[in-house]
């Protein structure tokens, strides 16, 4: 993901930001599409509605803009001999908060357990992850 992220920005040249995912996620509210029984196991009972009104009380952010791969989980990823070689399912990739991938990861490295949630964060470079916008992405991820 470090390396992922470290590609210029002036590089690439898709848009995935927030406000471009929160008109796609107004639109698949209001066409039905959000499968409500998938949510996180924290998010479980609650409405597509209820969702977007907290993310919306979570903005405004203050991006931090990478090259991101929009869907940076453990299932996306290919691993030969313990390292990452590569990534699929890049539909979403463009330039984005670096948050984007590193919540998603996150969320995946907790079904493992906590301390390698931990190490994400600190092997990359982060030694306090910004909660809310974890949360926001965690969110946002919830509606697609």
């Amino acid at each position: 993901m470090h390396r992922l992220h470290s590609i210029p920005v002036s590089e690439c040249p898709f848009n995935s930001d927030h406000t471009l995912r929160l008109a796609r996620a107004a639109a698949r509210i209001d066409a039905g599409l959000v499968d409500v029984d998938d949510f996180d196991e924290e998010r479980a009972g609650w409405t597509a509605e209820r969702i977007w009104d907290e993310m919306q009380s979570l903005l405004p952010l203050s991006p931090d803009r990478v090259v991101t791969h929009g869907d940076f989980s453990l299932d996306n990823l290919l691993i030969h001999d313990g390292e990452v070689v590569g990534c699929i399912d890049v539909g979403w990739a463009g330039i984005a908060d670096r948050y984007q991938d590193l919540a998603i990861l996150w969320n995946c490295l907790g079904e493992v357990g906590p301390a390698l949630q931990e190490r994400l964060f600190r092997r990359y470079g982060i030694p306090e992850p910004d909660r809310r916008k974890l949360e926001f992405h965690l969110m946002l991820d919830e509606l697609f």
